[in-house]
């Protein structure tokens, strides 16, 4: 009888405590990514980009049915263009992205076609990981850089195959 009280109690408390830990506040992302500049025009990176350092990002989460925004988020780049945006909350039922704000001093204010990428903010997809990576965003230079044509020929790029 002795037993059945012990394993009794050990079963509810084990009940009890998956139930806490399953309403636990457990929905903390951190959406990370990084900002380069592109002084080739190449819309990706190459070994002549280099990154922005405090530049503007934003992350915002638009409700699918109604089109209201529903969160937003900002940070800066560091020294190095990186950057890591803490969200609270699942946002399984919005559409998130992160767009990045062009830079208003230094010689890369020209906006690429990949200034924002999506970032989904849900735990029911298989990642356990808190971190969730954007892929990288970037700017130009209003000029290209006179050492592009040998990037170019390295990345075999001089030659269209059909």
């Amino acid at each position: 009888m002795e037993k059945s009280l012990v394993v009794a109690l050990f079963v509810s408390a084990f009940c009890f405590s998956s139930t806490f830990a399953r309403n636990a506040p457990l929905d903390k992302f951190f959406v990370e990514g990084k900002i380069y500049c592109d002084p080739c025009h190449f819309a990706f990176e190459s070994r002549l980009s280099f990154p922005l350092p405090g530049v503007k990002v934003s992350l915002q989460c638009v409700n699918e049915v109604n089109g209201t925004m529903t969160y937003v988020k900002e940070g800066k780049t560091d020294a190095n263009g990186m950057y890591s945006v803490p969200v609270h909350g699942d946002h399984e039922e919005e559409i998130c992205v992160v767009v990045a704000e062009s830079p208003r001093e230094g010689q890369c204010r020209e906006t690429m076609p990949n200034r924002s990428d999506r970032i989904v903010l849900t735990r029911n997809m298989g990642v356990s990981s808190l971190a969730r990576f954007v892929n990288p965003l970037g700017f130009m230079t209003q000029t290209i850089d006179a050492q592009c044509n040998l990037v170019f020929k390295e990345l075999g790029l001089d030659k269209l195959d059909d």
